[in-house]
């Protein structure tokens, strides 16, 4: 069976024996916290290709991170072991579900202004969340994809135990905060993709 990503999506292939994943730790270096759960995720369901019904079946990994754990608990289709792992690593790194996220993202066609507002954002937002201690700031930083459509993009995440309070303070900030004209905001919470 050789594909793309679409394999893996509830496709029934009859007789499938051997199901070979190429760089199978790819998504695990992008910059989303969720790179773990997607890799472990995608991988269970490829192999889950093979060895269908009364036919056993064989699944090739090659990865040059073979001792991540999303590939470790993947390779023993251990689920309840991934969970438990990856619930710890987020609640270490203060991520979801233990907190809530926002992501603001920064778009224009200049990128010296678009990173200056979001210089100049993230400064705004300090002083208005001044009373949040437990606020966590990163960024700003370009986008993943920094430039998409020929505009630029910058983005700051947001990270707070309560969603009403970090909507709240948005909400407050959203009315306060002047970026140019050229300069537009996008505010995305709980995303689920970081591009």
């Amino acid at each position: 069976l050789l594909g793309t990503q679409m394999i893996a999506k509830g496709l029934h292939f009859p007789r499938v024996t051997l199901v070979g994943i190429v760089y199978a730790d790819t998504g695990l270096h992008l910059a989303d916290f969720r790179a773990g759960e997607r890799t472990f995720q995608l991988l269970t369901q490829v192999a889950g290709r093979a060895g269908r019904g009364d036919i056993e079946g064989e699944v090739v990994v090659q990865t040059f991170s073979p001792v991540h754990p999303a590939i470790q608990f993947a390779r023993r289709h251990d689920f309840e072991g991934f969970y438990e792992a990856e619930m710890e690593f987020r609640k270490q790194l203060s991520y979801p579900p233990y907190t809530r996220a926002a992501l603001l993202t920064l778009r224009g066609r200049n990128e010296d202004k678009v990173k200056f507002s979001a210089d100049h954002l993230k400064r705004e937002i300090e002083k208005l969340a001044s009373d949040l201690p437990d606020l966590i700031i990163a960024g700003p930083a370009p986008a993943p994809l920094l430039r998409a459509e020929n505009f630029y993009r910058y983005q700051i995440m947001l990270r707070l135990g309560h969603m009403s309070v970090l909507s709240r303070h948005l909400a407050v900030m959203a009315t306060k905060i002047m970026l140019p004209n050229d300069v537009t905001l996008t505010i995305d919470i709980d995303p689920v993709n970081l591009f």
